[in-house]
């Protein structure tokens, strides 16, 4: 039963015919003045569905002097929790593996729209492009807080990790990021950006560029302000009951726009 409700939701969250909804955590807003808000949704860094306690595995604050669970509560949008104040760190949220079932149609939108050609080139090989698509997926956000914050990796499965402080950024420079997957570089993936209440179009984004060899991207960021970068890294499965394993994977920051 529980499953079958899992799969329900997911259906509705994640639906190719609609948007990409991405779970991200945000500071600084109306609807977040010192207090780390997750939310998810299509139009960031709004939220349409809120995250409930029972779905967190793990929600804290790290900072260079060590890390603290965050307890929060929830309303229709947003799961919030209060974190220090004057601190510079990171919020990170885990959520565990659930279950989702689409109709072909949907998934192999979704495969597409997201650049999943080696799982679509899977599914023809094995006759299933009209089998519906059975999938396991688990979320990975963070949330940079201050400047200075440690942009060291706290190993999640995948992470956005930056290799610069996104504050620091002069006008016209480009974020480096690198993306991990279980601790080692992932190449020839999309990551994605999005700023503050930039208008929604499917699973396109504004500023999107593909990992090196050593999973590195450049993301020519064009304006200061809150944005999200973002991911999904979706891999075969080893179960009878699903086929693919997905991982999702987000990062919100403040970047800077000074002067040169």
């Amino acid at each position: 039963m529980q499953r079958a409700t899992n799969a329900l939701l997911a259906i509705c969250l994640l639906s190719a015919g609609a948007s990409a909804h991405d779970l991200y955590i945000i500071t600084g807003t109306a609807d977040s003045m010192e207090k780390a808000c997750a939310g998810i949704g299509e139009r960031f860094p709004h939220s349409d569905n809120a995250v409930t306690s029972d779905r967190v595995e793990r929600f804290r604050f790290v900072s260079g002097t060590g890390s603290s669970d965050l307890k929060g509560t929830g309303d229709r949008n947003y799961f919030c929790a209060p974190i220090p104040a004057g601190q510079s760190g990171v919020v990170e949220m885990v959520i565990p593996p659930q279950y989702i079932r689409l109709d072909a149609k949907d998934f192999n939108e979704y495969a597409a729209a997201e650049g999943f050609d080696g799982p679509l080139s899977l599914r023809k090989q094995r006759g299933q492009t009209d089998s519906p698509g059975r999938e396991v997926y688990s979320r990975y956000s963070k949330l940079l807080v201050g400047t200075g914050a440690d942009l060291r990796p706290l190993n999640h499965v995948l992470e956005i990790v930056p290799e610069k402080d996104p504050a620091s950024l002069r006008s016209g420079e480009s974020l480096p990021v690198r993306v991990l997957f279980r601790g080692k570089p992932l190449s020839g993936v999309k990551v994605s950006a999005m700023y503050a209440d930039a208008p929604a179009k499917g699973h396109s984004f504004p500023v999107s560029a593909f990992t090196d060899q050593q999973g590195r991207a450049e993301l020519k960021l064009d304006r200061p302000g809150l944005w999200y970068t973002r991911l999904i890294h979706m891999t075969p499965a080893q179960d009878p009951d699903f086929e693919w394993r997905s991982f999702f994977a987000t990062l919100t920051f403040r970047a800077g726009g000074q002067a040169r």
